[in-house]
């Protein structure tokens, strides 16, 4: 029958069985091929010829058969090693009655096979074997002392052996106890060791920021899920440079090897979607110095920070919006009434004016602030972009005063559905909309496509003269403005919606021949 435990045995278990086998295979071939040469020493086979050269075939024969069963692993190891052992001990047996009985010395192979046998058994099985030996060789030497065979009796060397046997058993069985007691923790130690590198490597896999490891030869030797996205990889790198996944990090790595400056580093991805802040960290193993990246979203850091400088700020422009407008609508009010009297010279007319204009811009600017400070929860729902977009474009030429030719769309073959608020989308496209149609002079005025990769995307495009780098990098910050008539909030306020929307809204592009604005979406699939 197989017990459990013969079904869980592993190659740790069946590999010294196996060597146990070499060296029966090797003691059998040399005592048989030296007797058949006559090489062999002259005690071997000295009583009986005959029976030494059929026990050392049998021995040879039966070691080969061992071999194929421990290949084949059948039967169970545990009946395996107890058959084996038993015929070491009763063919050893045969060679040593064949060469003169226990004066011969061969006795001593039986210490080795109670050995082999009690170190690759458990439990009492190692004191059976022994007790086996002990019995083959006193009965062995009470049938000489009785037939007579050789002469002369050996009950004291039986007696020694048996108690070697039995020495030798408590002293295997002992060692193969703290043997498996060190083979079980050590194998309890490696189990946790890989859930821990499975924890850790899951952990590394979900955290949000991105994380390579490289070696000296600025091979990846980890790679997580975040740095994938950041770097805007469609698959998990394997087996590759770092040269060959992201070459601009290579120039950041290299800069750094320079000047091992712990300041962070930025730099844009060729297909990432927003710019990414690198952190160099060396590593040192065995004398090998890995390299640690931790890559950041520049841009998440960067409307976090600006996110706790504008909410101090927020109650404080909210409240004082709130004073303002008291005094300005009597100013406005003043304005109106002074251009409605008589008698009033061209100067003074233009005068007031002035006043009224004014004052409705400073009104617009405070209506912005007050709504960024009150700013209402989202109300997100599920936005087939393409319909959408094109009811937009119609409402947006009509409004305008433009033709059909003047905006295009282009779109995927299949539906495009996102998640964002209807009112806040046409709030943040009709800001985009308005900058590209004030500065776009080229045919189509206005150029929107959808798109799909790793999320779903519509890309804005004037043809205007772009912007400077100046201007660029400054575009989203609150009440910067390159109009005078302008209050600059409005890319302002349409990112801080995307980002309320969980979306995120950057310049894909910017050049001579025009500006594109990327809105990418969050699906919803």
């Amino acid at each position: 029958m197989v017990t459990q435990t013969d079904l869980n045995q592993t190659d740790t278990d069946w590999k010294p069985l196996h060597l146990f086998n070499i060296y029966r295979f090797t003691v059998a071939t040399v005592f048989l091929g030296s007797f058949l040469a006559g090489l062999s020493p002259s005690f071997l086979g000295r009583f009986d010829e005959h029976l030494f050269v059929v026990a050392g075939w049998f021995y040879s024969s039966f070691v080969i058969l061992c071999e194929v069963t421990i290949r084949k692993r059948w039967p169970p190891f545990y009946v395996q090693v107890l058959g084996q052992v038993l015929i070491d001990i009763f063919t050893i047996s045969l060679l040593m009655h064949a060469s003169g009985g226990v004066n011969s010395g061969l006795g001593m192979l039986l210490v080795i096979a109670v050995a082999g046998g009690s170190l690759l058994t458990e439990g009492r099985t190692a004191f059976f074997f022994a007790a086996v030996a002990s019995l083959c060789v006193l009965i062995h030497v009470t049938f000489a002392d009785i037939y007579d065979w050789f002469g002369q009796t050996s009950y004291t060397h039986a007696g020694m052996l048996g108690i070697t046997f039995f020495a030798t058993a408590f002293s295997a069985f002992s060692l193969a106890q703290r043997v498996r007691a060190s083979e079980m923790l050590a194998k309890q130690r490696g189990e946790h060791l890989r859930y821990l590198a499975q924890l850790n490597a899951e952990i590394v896999q979900r955290i949000d920021t991105g994380i390579i490891v490289v070696d000296t030869m600025q091979r990846i030797r980890l790679f997580n899920e975040a740095a994938r996205r950041l770097l805007g990889l469609d698959q998990h790198p394997e087996a590759v440079t770092l040269a060959y996944v992201a070459p601009e990090l290579v120039e950041q790595l290299k800069r750094w090897q320079n000047t091992l400056s712990s300041t962070p580093s930025l730099f844009r991805p060729a297909l990432g979607e927003v710019e990414v802040m690198v952190t160099f960290t060396g590593l040192n193993q065995g004398g090998a110095t890995s390299t640690l990246m931790v890559l950041e979203d520049a841009t998440l850091m960067a409307r976090r920070a600006e996110q706790l400088k504008l909410a101090s700020l927020g109650r404080l422009t909210a409240s004082i919006a709130h004073e303002i407008r008291n005094p300005l609508a009597a100013i406005s009010q003043a304005g109106q009434l002074l251009a409605e009297s008589t008698g009033l010279s061209s100067a003074q007319a233009r005068l007031s004016e002035i006043v009224v204009n004014n004052s409705q811009r400073v009104n617009t600017i405070i209506e912005n602030v007050l709504r960024l400070s009150r700013r209402e929860p989202t109300n997100l729902q599920s936005v087939e972009l393409h319909s959408w977009l094109q009811s937009f474009v119609e409402e947006l030429i009509n409004l305008h005063g433009l033709i059909k030719t003047d905006v295009f769309i282009q779109t995927p073959p299949t539906p495009v559905n996102i998640i964002f608020d209807p009112v806040q989308l046409y709030q943040v496209i009709t800001n985009l909309c308005d900058n590209g149609l004030r500065y776009s002079q080229g045919t189509p005025l206005l150029e929107m496509t959808i798109g799909v990769g790793e999320r779903p995307y519509l890309d804005i495009r004037d043809h205007g003269p772009g912007m400077s780098e100046e201007v660029k990098t400054q575009i989203f910050e609150p009440f910067f403005t390159t109009e005078t008539r302008g209050s600059g909030l409005g890319l302002y306020l349409s990112r801080e919606l995307c980002a309320a929307n969980q979306s995120s809204l950057h310049v894909f592009s910017n050049n001579h021949s025009g500006c594109c604005f990327r809105i990418h979406f969050a699906s919803d699939t």
